[in-house]
């Protein structure tokens, strides 16, 4: 792919979470929130993707609960065929998931 196609491709990806800003910049200097998401869109740009997010609230420090987690996954849900969370049982309350359910 040409890098200005590229560039453009980027660019469009990261305006769904409104990050058009953080294109040229590096991992380190990333927030938590801003990594997640571009590691998110790396994984969602596989054709049919099927995506595994292990315990995702280890790199997500900062939320109490998975509304930044579930917001980002409906930006991305067009170019996902699947998406698996896999966390301890204990913690499901941070999900939203009921007793003797699974998500």
């Amino acid at each position: 792919m040409p890098v200005n196609a590229a560039k453009s491709q980027t660019k469009s990806l990261l305006r769904r979470f409104a990050m058009e800003p953080i294109a040229e910049r590096r991992n380190p200097s990333l927030t938590m929130e801003e990594r997640f998401c571009t590691m998110l869109l790396r994984a969602a740009m596989v054709p049919d993707a099927s995506i595994v997010l292990d315990r995702p609230f280890n790199i997500l420090a900062t939320p109490r609960n998975a509304l930044f987690l579930k917001d980002a996954l409906r930006k991305v849900d067009d170019l996902i065929a699947e998406i698996n969370i896999f966390d301890y049982s204990w913690e499901k309350d941070r999900y939203g998931v009921l007793d003797g359910a699974e998500a």
